[in-house]
């Protein structure tokens, strides 16, 4: 056999592959001096030119079972000052900013939205900033980013043609094939490092070319180069290289006046064609040009997130052969008056660059052969390398290093004789480099490169296709470095991760000024900003914030309502029952595995129930239902059998309720109990693990005690009369909308869930749910207008055939690009479920608040005083809607909660929708005090509890389709399997018995 390739092609071809990996390329340039001349500040000199804190219970999340390895091998330890301070007095909150932000308060204009375009569609203007609350002063991480007078920008598109015919080369007479995203890299790489003309452009080597000067185009307005492409391991251009036609077009002037101009003018009720998305997204490329050229920096397969990878001595293991990294994350954001550079920290899961049997054997130790093991899909896509094949024959120890992709394991496809995971006796081929002989993947490399395999009983890997396989032994391929993992973390790595990534606010800020701006590149000294007209000053920026005074809830007390005063945005209910509490009749405890919950740990649980003013009946059975499992992914199918048996023997005694007793935490045996129990059966049931309930005592059961009474239908707290403001006609019902979307890992053409919660009157403490699946990866929700009638029935059912007059959402998980869409989309279906039940009444008036907890804002308190708690985060309560908000629209961030560890996250809370008139103080109070009403917690948490419901509603869904979502080896990751929207197990809505209840909690 002759070629560049990897190892031995699959029968019945018996060539070898070619093809190798691209490196980064050189690039760079220094840092350069020289402030130049003519920059704006950019917040108002020069005019003219996401922890939720939320708890998630034990079983949410994860692969089940899984883990292995060791804890964290390496953490870096950052000691200082428990608020940060760079050395000086923070800054005070730009003046001048304030100054234009109160000037361009609108009162809300009536628009009709008929006949306007997507683009045309207004979001509302902002009526007002909030006045409540006490003043506070923070620091953010933001940085100002300034504009030279007069710069410009050109963005220029780029299209590269698949490899020109060499009539040298006989393989190129085939048609010729695709450039992929690696090779597109390398080309532009090469292209840009070759022609002078293309000196300083920053790209995202996909698309988009910008540049500070404009480019040589040709009459027709394009550039055509001719492009040679060789591997970085070749050493330049030779027999093996291919040829290109990199075409530049497309030529967009972009004078950063017009952004200037654009923040700082007023909101208009129509759209103008300034676009800057355009402008921002081309600010992005330059900003990022220094990490995207740097050979020591990796995107990890997202554009805005940057990470440097660790030596091997300071890897954190994650455990199953990851590890973590840290990074940073740097977007170009917009607000009043100047152009801002938001930076965080970021953490990913990565896989080490080890030797891949290494990996293998890290990820299942002691089943790497197991078909059920997971790994095929875990090095599935890996890039890997080897350096045995020889330069030359006449020097048999110089090698060449090639890099492949990993395509599987052997599979009967590839060939007849080959078997699943076969190893290198296993599968044999004819070589015509070994004159034709019959041979073993291990006869071929002792052969041909005197290799000796040390381990060829493991499972050979495909790097090539599957029509022209190559089969290369693991232990001859190393994992290149900076590969990130994307799929779902199992529930080990996912604590181990969260131990890595949690640090203290201080420490973050010192991190992102300290580290992650210099390596970006952000700073005023930066010649590849420079050149483009921008620089970044080294500083973050201060805002000024306000802290809404502490919320408060009503329990019961002697039967007689009590209002309780809270602390750090919890309290105690100790001596209180709830405000509604219901009857707990037809139930028992279901003991699946073995563990030693016995009747005295169910009755003590009882007593907490009593104490919460939930009377119950003896247990039947009184000593509850044992049912064995036995666990482990190679069990699944058996332990499934046994859950479906188990509770249809429950629902054929009548039982409602169930508390469910497991051995441990495993997401899989979780979710079939849920798809049983609700979807089936009709049965509530709450799920705990055993030791848990046996050794954590009170505080454990109070927290089963809640879910319990609201799976019943019962409420636990409610809000005072005073703390309900424009909610206090009991006329208003809220919805909670989210839509959560198929993972990596997932099988092919998975669907996405749509799920709505609403409250039912005006206590706000039960939230029944409407639930689907839907189009995978389809943010708008299908059938909106069908889910939000069932929620206006359940509304009429509890009050009398009475109809809200208003109607405040909160949508969760859409991104500010999606908010027009929101409007067009979804806003016209809740309208139609209106029309037809208010059947020409006056309809309600509708808002709609968006929900941001994927952002990268954060806030450190700039005094000691102004701090909470040990972690040091501002006070549970903050509020901001200036120095950092949008220019044109309505929004704020709120930090609800007390952050128990790491650095607090604020929702972004945006109003797209608003027809009830309120102002910045109503809207913020109003969302404040909801998020006291989270009813399985005695504390506020950080998204506003509608959303907060939709987004459990919606991974209840999932559970549902745990398997969907959860594709592992025992569906090979070549064998194409699709979603089946006529065989799915579940697809919509729930059993008739708790449909109306809030069975997701």
């Amino acid at each position: 056999m002759s070629g560049r390739g990897g190892g031995p092609r699959g029968p019945p071809r018996g060539n070898l592959q070619g093809g190798g990996r691209g490196g980064r390329g050189a690039g760079g340039g220094g840092r350069g001096a020289g402030r130049g001349a003519g920059y704006s500040r950019g917040d108002g000199d020069s005019r003219g030119a996401g922890d939720r804190g939320r708890g998630r219970g034990d079983f949410r999340g994860g692969r089940g079972g899984g883990g292995g390895g060791g804890g964290g091998r390496y953490r870096d330890n950052f000691e200082g000052d428990l608020i940060y301070n760079s050395g000086e007095a923070p800054e005070p909150p730009a003046a001048d900013v304030q100054e234009k932000e109160n000037a361009l308060i609108r009162p809300h204009e009536e628009i009709s939205l008929s006949g306007l375009s997507l683009d045309d569609l207004p979001l509302p203007s902002r009526p007002s900033y909030g006045t409540k609350g006490k003043g506070i002063v923070l620091r953010t991480n933001y940085f100002k980013l300034l504009t030279r007078l007069g710069a410009e920008i050109y963005r220029y598109e780029f299209e590269i043609s698949p490899q020109l015919v060499n009539p040298e080369r006989k393989e190129n007479k085939s048609k010729p094939r695709t450039v992929n995203r690696r090779k597109t890299r390398r080309l532009i790489e090469q292209l840009l490092a070759s022609n002078r003309n293309l000196d300083g452009v920053a790209t995202d080597y996909s698309k988009f070319l910008v540049s500070a000067q404009k480019l040589p185009l040709g009459k027709e307005g394009i550039v055509i180069f001719t492009q040679v492409f060789w591997e970085p391991e070749d050493a330049g251009p030779g027999p093996s290289s291919t040829s290109h036609k990199v075409k530049i077009f497309n030529e967009y002037p972009m004078p950063l006046k017009g952004l200037m101009d654009y923040i700082s003018t007023p909101p208009r009720v129509t759209s103008s064609s300034f676009d800057k998305s355009e402008v921002i997204q081309a600010l992005n490329l330059i900003l990022t040009r220094t990490a995207n050229e740097s050979p020591t920096i990796y995107g990890g397969g997202i554009r805005n997130k940057f990470y440097t990878y660790p030596t091997q001595d300071k890897y954190f293991d994650l455990g199953s052969g990851l590890i973590a990294v840290k990074g940073f994350y740097t977007s170009v954001r917009t607000s009043t008056l100047r152009l801002l550079v938001n930076i965080n920290v970021a953490n990913a899961a990565f896989y080490p660059a080890i030797n891949l049997l290494g990996l293998m054997r890290r990820h299942t130790p002691n089943s790497a052969n197991d078909g059920r093991s997971g790994l095929e899909a875990f090095i599935s896509r890996l890039k890997v390398s080897h350096h045995y094949i020889r330069k030359s024959t006449s020097d048999p120890k110089s090698t060449v290093k090639r890099v492949k992709t990993i395509l599987g394991f052997a599979h009967p496809k590839y060939g007849e004789g080959i078997a699943i995971r076969a190893n290198a006796h296993q599968i044999r081929f004819k070589c015509d480099e070994l004159k034709g002989a019959t041979v073993s993947i291990y006869e071929y490399f002792q052969r041909k490169y005197n290799i000796r395999l040390e381990k060829p009983e493991d499972p050979v890997i495909n790097v090539g296709s599957k029509d022209h396989p190559s089969w290369v032994p693991p232990e001859l391929c190393n994992v290149e470095p900076g590969q990130q993992y994307t799929r779902k973390l199992d529930e080990n790595q996912t604590a181990k991760m969260i131990d890595f990534a949690v640090r203290k606010p201080a420490e973050n800020a010192r991190r992102i000024v300290q580290e992650g701006a210099p390596m970006m590149g952000l700073s005023e000294v930066n010649q590849k900003l420079l050149s483009f007209g921008v620089k970044v000053t080294p500083k973050m920026i201060t805002v000024r914030g306000r802290v809404l005074p502490a919320g408060t809830v009503q329990y019961k007390s002697q039967n007689r309502p009590t209002v309780l005063q809270t602390s750090a945005a919890s309290w105690d209910i100790r001596g209180k029952a709830f405000s509604d509490p219901k009857r707990l009749v037809n139930w028992t405890f279901i003991k699946f595995g073995d563990n030693e919950v016995n009747r005295q740990h169910v009755e003590s649980f009882r007593a907490i129930l009593r104490n919460s003013g939930m009377n119950s009946v003896d247990p039947t059975p009184t000593e509850g239902v044992p049912a064995f499992l036995q666990g482990g992914r190679a069990n699944e199918d058996s332990d499934d059998k046994k859950i479906e048996s188990t509770l249809a023997e429950a629902a054929k005694r009548g039982l409602k309720m169930l508390l469910v007793i497991l051995p441990e935490k495993n997401a899989y045996i979780y979710s079939r109990i849920k798809f049983w129990a609700e979807v089936k059966f009709g049965i509530q049931t709450i799920c705990c693990v055993g030791v848990k309930f046996r050794e954590k005592g009170p505080q454990y059961w109070a927290n089963i005690a809640h879910k319990f009474n609201l799976k019943l239908g019962g409420i636990n707290q409610t809000l005072p009369p005073d703390r309900l403001g424009v909610l206090a006609d009991g006329k208003t019902m809220l919805v909670g909308m989210d839509v959560t979307h198929p993972s990596p890992g997932s099988i092919e053409e998975a669907p996405s869930i749509a799920g709505i919660v609403a409250s039912v009157d005006g206590r706000y403490g039960q939230w029944p749910a409407s639930l689907r699946a839907q189009t995978g990866r389809k943010e708008m929700i299908d059938d909106l207008d069908e889910m939000f009638g069932e929620r206006l029935d359940v509304w009429r059912k509890h009050n009398q055939g009475g109809l809200p007059s208003r109607i405040i959402v909160y949508r969760d998980g859409v991104s500010e690009g999606q908010y027009r869409t929101i409007l067009q989309d979804e806003l016209p279906q809740v309208q139609k479920a209106c029309e037809k039940r208010y059947q020409g009444g006056k309809l309600p008036k509708i808002s709609i608040i968006v929900c941001g907890k994927r952002h990268h804002t954060r806030f450190y308190p700039t005094r000691e005083e102004d701090a909470d708690g040990k972690q040091k985060n501002p006070p549970s309560g903050t509020v901001v809607d200036r120095g950092i908000t949008m220019e044109k629209g309505w929004d704020f961030y709120l930090q609800a909660h007390f952050a128990l560890q790491g650095t607090a996250r604020p929702t972004h809370y945006v109003v797209i929708y608003d027809k009830n008139d309120m102002n910045a103080d109503q809207m913020e109070a109003m969302t404040h005090n909801l998020c006291y009403l989270f009813g399985r917690a005695t504390k506020a948490v950080s998204l506003c509890p509608p959303a907060y419901y939709a987004d459990l509603l919606c991974e209840r869904g999932r559970a549902y389709l745990h398997r969907e979502y959860n594709m592992r080896d025992n569906v090979t990751v070549t064998s194409g399997a699709k979603f089946d929207w006529t065989r799915a197990p579940w697809l919509r809505g729930v059993h008739p018995s708790v449909q109306d209840s809030m069975f997701y909690i």
